[in-house]
């Protein structure tokens, strides 16, 4: 598994309080629990703190999967191509 997705695996477990091995490499951030809007803020928040950089609010629109998370991780823009 690429160090990149399993820092969004990690990230996700931590800020949605499930356990790793429940998270997919391709799941859908939205199926892994009812996430509200301060869940989603901690998910940014996190994502912004380990990346040092503010995250644009088009990816923010276009994040949904656990390989979303791994982009931003790696400081790539979403693109609905993808």
């Amino acid at each position: 598994m690429p160090t990149s997705l399993l820092q969004a695996k990690t990230l996700l477990s931590n800020c949605l309080l499930i356990p790793l091995e429940h998270i997919g490499d391709d799941a859908n951030v939205g199926d892994l629990r009812d996430v509200d809007s301060l869940m989603f803020e901690g998910i940014v928040i996190e994502i912004e703190n380990a990346t040092g950089n503010p995250l644009d609010v088009m990816d923010l629109l276009q994040l949904r999967t656990v390989r979303d998370v791994a982009k931003l991780l790696n400081g790539r823009r979403l693109d609905m191509a993808d």
